[in-house]
């Protein structure tokens, strides 16, 4: 027997070309599995008109053309994929296990990690690396990484004047999540450390390597097994780093 899935579901407007479908299942993990599970099952339909869905942490935002669907259509249609899905329509998504470097220069808020979690920084990392996170939301930039699950013993406040510059596949942390910036990009989270490949490509299909639903995992290397890994191609780090 298919077990279905208790929620609480609102559609609004989103501009004129646009739906924003809020969901309230209880608890972050359980709202993101149905909003993954509701946006799988509006591509596989494949609903006239939708141009474009982009899943978050509690809600699904939904494109499309106002000369093929209207507002009001689309919601009932919405509705009605929302009262079949189930826990099978829960896609899984990659499971990664990233080589990641958390020593200096990597790691650009050490010491003021270590001030405000009161906590020296083994245990920062061991702390960081024992836990498994879940890709909530790929956005904001394109391609950054917003990772749920961070221990309460790493939650931490964002910087008060944010950088001009963080570099490129750095690793941070700012209140409940953790996350992964894409490229060099002006920042305010607290930067733990670094991975030794781009998490985003133009070229790509798709560009942004990690997917939401996807689980991650890193592990801590050192800064010379870091370098070396730098060198190789990114294909061949990424095939090794992700398993389904």
């Amino acid at each position: 027997m298919t077990q279905s899935l208790a929620f609480k579901m609102a559609i609004r407007p989103f501009g004129d070309s646009a739906l924003l479908v809020d969901i309230d299942a209880g608890s972050s993990d359980a709202s993101s599995d149905i909003v993954m599970a509701l946006d799988s099952q509006i591509l596989r339909q494949r609903t006239r008109g939708i141009t474009q869905t982009t899943p978050s942490y509690n809600s699904l935002l939904v494109c499309f053309e106002p000369d093929q669907v209207q507002h009001s259509a689309l919601q009932n249609e919405i509705h009605a994929i929302a009262n079949t899905i189930n826990v099978k329509d829960i896609p899984e998504g990659n499971q990664w296990s990233l080589p990641a470097c958390f020593d200096e220069p990597y790691a650009l808020d050490r010491t003021a990690l270590e001030t405000e979690l009161s906590r020296d920084w083994q245990s920062i990392v061991d702390c960081f690396c024992a836990t498994e996170y879940r890709v909530h939301a790929v956005g904001f930039l394109p391609g950054f990484t917003y990772l749920g699950n961070l221990p309460d013993a790493l939650h931490c406040n964002r910087l008060r004047d944010p950088r001009a510059t963080v570099p490129a596949s750095s690793i941070a942390i700012a209140g409940t999540q953790a996350g992964i910036y894409p490229f060099d990009s002006p920042g305010g989270w607290r930067i733990i450390g670094r991975l030794p490949f781009t998490v985003f490509q133009t070229q790509a299909d798709p560009p942004a390597l990690f997917q939401a639903n996807d689980r991650i995992r890193f592990e801590a290397v050192t800064p010379e097994v870091f370098e070396a890994l730098e060198q190789r191609p990114i294909a061949s780090l990424t095939k090794q780093a992700t398993r389904r």
